[in-house]
């Protein structure tokens, strides 16, 4: 399935292979570390410890909207500012989540590095265990298959 990122993720949470929870795409991370402007992203977040539920960025999301909101937009509240403010509350407190990176393509020894950096960024933010990191993409890769192995990423391939 040689295509874009976002179709990879979607194709990856969509299927049996996806761990079951809570999805948000797109998560900033690093934000209680930063000053105002100062953050990285994550590709996917999976809150194992909540019920089922697609990212609220699929049009087929049926939970609540804790994050995308169309209305913040247009008076200036982006979606770092809603995770600043989601931060704020105990909504999301001890929770687990499977942290996931995602390229299309054959995937690099620096995505695996990248998703180490965001764990320990996402545990300054939050009071979450991280139980597992993947790194989904749809080349495989023998030297990036060791790296994984040898730091406790799961690889993972769509085809």
């Amino acid at each position: 399935m040689a295509g874009t990122r976002d179709a990879l993720l979607e194709a990856f949470v969509r299927s049996e292979a996806s761990p079951d929870g809570k999805w948000w795409v797109d998560v900033p991370v690093g934000l209680s570390v930063g000053g105002d402007g100062a953050y990285a992203t994550v590709d996917a977040v999976c809150l194992t410890s909540r019920e089922p539920e697609l990212p609220e960025s699929y049009t087929d999301h049926h939970g609540t909207k804790y994050v995308v909101h169309e209305q913040d937009e247009r008076v200036g509240v982006d979606r770092v500012d809603a995770f600043r403010a989601l931060r704020e509350k105990d909504t999301f407190a001890e929770e687990t989540a499977v942290l996931v990176g995602v390229e299309s393509g054959a995937s690099s020894v620096g995505t695996v590095g990248d998703l180490l950096a965001y764990q320990e960024l996402l545990e300054a933010d939050w009071d979450w265990t991280v139980d597992e990191r993947l790194l989904v993409s749809d080349t495989d890769s023998a030297h990036v298959s060791h790296v994984c192995r040898e730091l406790g990423v799961r690889a993972i391939r769509v085809a």
